[in-house]
């Protein structure tokens, strides 16, 4: 079957980005620019993604860190000077890897992928990457990844670095405490049967955000809640989590 790709932002190299993007901000002589796919048939594919953009030397190879991370994990494949075709050649992959699977059955897919930089506590960047996938089944599923990126070098904060190894499990009873107040019970008992842990103890979620003020830890549904509660969001001000984690308001 023949494939009509939609329209798209013809650019071949990222510095050449910027007068065919939509710049959403920008720090220290960088900025973010805006790459758009996608097909309507045979499946409903839709990539719209940022990436970083140095305006000089310097700053361009901190944006090809983060760059190249975001196109690994989310593209599957790392070539920092060409985005709209690592773009064009994941959705291709996509289709490919659909039709094999559709070989005995015919399934109307839609997934639509979408990751935006989102600017918070001073020295980093967050970027919120959303799938909305649709494959069949009783119900459409939509995945949130969060990834903090240190804005000094392009690379990723992890939980390895944001908590303080001795104090993983005080964080994670600091997370239950959190679930329990937010949701108005005062045991893991009441938790478990409103839904909530019943199949797994709370953990720290690798998806956090280091907002401005606060840092917010993000499940998605079936983490730790049935997917009729959709996702859950346990925010703490910098304050509450002093000495369990190592990036606070005070690095400002």
């Amino acid at each position: 079957m023949k494939e009509r790709l939609a329209s798209y932002i013809k650019i071949f190299t990222l510095p050449i980005l910027l007068s065919g993007c939509i710049e959403t901000s920008r720090w220290n002589g960088m900025e973010f620019v805006n790459i758009q796919d996608s097909i309507i048939s045979p499946y409903d594919i839709a990539i719209d993604m940022e990436f970083a953009n140095g305006k000089n030397p310097e700053q361009q190879i901190i944006a090809n860190n983060i760059n190249a991370k975001l196109q690994d994990l989310f593209l599957e494949k790392v070539d920092t000077t060409n985005l709209p075709s690592t773009i064009k050649e994941y959705i291709k992959k996509l289709c490919d890897t659909y039709k094999q699977e559709d070989i005995n059955y015919h399934i109307n897919r839609s997934d639509h992928l979408k990751g935006r930089f989102e600017y918070g506590l001073n020295g980093t960047v967050n970027y919120i990457f959303t799938e909305d996938y649709y494959g069949g089944g009783a119900h459409p599923t939509s995945t949130t990844v969060i990834l903090c990126f240190n804005a000094e070098t392009g690379s990723q904060i992890t939980t390895n670095e944001l908590v303080v190894d001795s104090c993983r499990g005080k964080l994670i009873d600091k997370l239950t405490e959190k679930l329990m107040k937010n949701v108005n019970v005062n045991c893991i008992d009441s938790l478990r049967e409103l839904g909530y842990l019943d199949m797994s103890d709370m953990f720290i979620s690798d998806n956090f955000l280091l907002g401005k003020d606060s840092i917010s830890f993000y499940y998605n549904a079936y983490d730790i809640a049935p997917y009729a509660y959709g996702s859950t969001t346990l925010s703490f001000s910098y304050e509450e989590l002093d000495g369990i984690i190592t990036f606070s308001n005070d690095n400002q």
